[in-house]
């Protein structure tokens, strides 16, 4: 699934409202999850987010913090897995 320039734009400002300003590995976990939903039609769990985007889970707590998948699926609007 291809962001445009408009849903980026709506992404970044509702991750400010949430105290988080995207950078390169935000939007990279982003991407993946993106990737993901549309070959799953589900968000991926933090386990496959790891493997995926190769980051480590401290770091990805770090840029999401709290719960990276929620966190995730508030910014994105793409749907809350059963987990959360």
């Amino acid at each position: 699934m291809l962001l445009t320039e408009a849903r980026k734009k709506e992404i970044a400002e509702r991750a400010r409202a949430r105290g988080i300003d995207l950078g390169d590995d935000h939007w990279k976990l982003i991407n993946i999850s993106f990737e993901y939903y549309e070959g799953h039609r589900t968000i991926c769990t933090l386990r496959n987010l790891i493997k995926l985007s190769g980051l480590e889970k401290k770091y990805i707590y770090k840029l999401f913090p709290g719960n990276p998948i929620g966190e995730i699926s508030q910014i994105t609007g793409l749907p809350m897995p059963k987990e959360c």
